[in-house]
């Protein structure tokens, strides 16, 4: 009987437990976002990404957002465009009278920006609400100075190229964020007159476009759907891909491979070209020509920080999903392996180094290349089956070889016509012998 009685206890403890543990995990579970609001959530990089190039990830001169609250406090170089939030908020008071508005505005704005974050946020109420109005000012003021009309024309630290160069890289660093409905909101809120024809949208492209390299982003009347819920690097990213023609062809329909490196090409009789396309992302292949068509690209000390944050965004997507950088990196992988094959592409002018050293910019995209994981989407899996297609005619390639080897020069190619013309002329005259001989 009393081992019966211990058993019941025994089962009784163990309904008990088990119960604590459902109460415990449908908690977890109701707390955790669903995947499709997740989305747009603001995180941290992951480590084992970040260790591969811990500066590509860190900011350089300004930390925004709750991510990198503390940085300014550990790091003495960003200390100083503190000072220049606080700089912004009291020019903007001059404007618009009493802070009170903003921080209240802010404070109806803090939970739904806690949620955010993928994260929890350890910061009390007041310091978070102030950590909004001060980087949302900063942000919207810095951008409304780049309007062609712009609130003052102080020649200001902002006026610097490097220091705006480095505020456009900072600003789209994966983890250096605030909510877009944040920065919209206090933009809003802090209108004059003048800003009336001047839509959010169109204040963000006007800053970057000017910070980016050229061929990166075009201001276009046609860019993505505004979408508040995101960050800046989210809507950079979104528009870099409304200007990519959306004929992507079907992941796995087709038996491609990946194609072979720039140098390998040239001697297989492919040739390459620059071209003027809106989007980095517009590569194409002339399929009779042979001829590999890329957007020319700027290579200078910020962009393996600008691919691996927006890298960064592509690779919280679906597997399903398309991932354009993450394909054009990829793309960019396969052409070049040694410096060799970056000199011939800033030949065609398809790269223009500005670090100065081939291996480097080499060593870069190998790098890059080894960091993402390829998508099931092959965005340029067209690109690849054909020019594999043409590199396997043996024709094309005797025709490079011959080129490349006998005909590289104008003096080559001018010394193979005059032997041949002294060839003509010898057959002609040895022609004539024989006639004369017999006749």
């Amino acid at each position: 009987m009393d081992n019966l009685i211990t058993e019941e206890e025994e089962e009784e403890e163990v309904d008990i437990d088990v119960s604590v543990a459902l109460r415990e995990l449908t908690c977890k579970l109701e707390r955790e976002p669903t995947e499709s609001s997740a989305g747009f959530k603001i995180r941290k990089v992951p480590e084992h990404l970040r260790t591969e190039n811990v500066k590509a990830y860190e900011p350089q001169i300004i930390a925004i957002g709750p991510l990198n609250h503390s940085l300014p406090w550990e790091k003495t170089h960003l200390a100083e465009m503190q000072k220049h939030k606080v700089l912004s908020l009291k020019k903007l008071l001059r404007r618009r009278g009493s802070s009170q508005r903003y921080l209240v505005a802010m404070g109806n704005l803090e939970e739904k920006a806690r949620c955010s974050y993928a994260e929890p946020i350890d910061m009390y109420r007041h310091e978070f609400v102030e950590m909004l109005v001060l980087d949302a000012c900063f942000i919207v003021e810095l951008f409304r100075k780049f309007k062609p009309d712009p609130w003052n024309n102080d020649n200001d630290v902002f006026r610097e190229s490097w220091v705006r160069k480095k505020l456009g890289r900072d600003l789209l660093l994966a983890d250096n964020q605030l909510p877009l409905f944040v920065v919209q909101e206090f933009y809003n809120i802090t209108k004059m007159p003048e800003d009336q024809e001047t839509n959010f949208e169109d204040l963000i492209l006007g800053f970057f476009s000017q910070v980016l390299p050229v061929q990166l982003l075009k201001v276009s009347k046609n860019g993505p759907v505004f979408n508040p819920e995101m960050h800046l690097l989210g809507f950079i990213y979104d528009y870099y891909w409304s200007l990519v023609p959306r004929n992507v062809p079907p992941p796995y329909a087709k038996n491609w491979n990946f194609i072979i490196s720039a140098t390998n090409l040239r001697e297989a009789g492919i040739k390459f070209e620059k071209i003027e396309g809106e989007s980095l992302l517009s590569i194409d292949f002339d399929k009779d020509a042979g001829i590999l068509k890329i957007p020319t690209l700027t290579i200078d000390d910020d962009t393996e920080s600008f691919f691996r944050n927006i890298s960064i965004y592509e690779q919280f997507f679906p597997i399903d999903v398309l991932a354009p950088f993450i394909n054009y990196l990829k793309f960019m992988d396969c052409l070049i392996n040694t410096a060799k094959d970056v000199e011939l592409l800033c030949e065609n002018k398809i790269l223009h180094n500005c670090l100065g050293d081939d291996e480097v910019v080499a060593n870069m995209f190998n790098r890059l290349g080894d960091s993402v994981a390829l998508p099931l989407y092959i965005f340029y899996g067209d690109i690849f089956q054909y020019v594999n297609e043409y590199c396997d005619r043996h024709w094309n390639r005797w025709i490079a070889n011959l080129r490349h080897n006998y005909f590289n020069t104008p003096w080559t190619i001018i010394s193979v016509f005059a032997a041949l013309f002294l060839l003509i002329l010898t057959l002609i005259q040895t022609l004539f012998s024989v006639l004369a001989y017999f006749l």
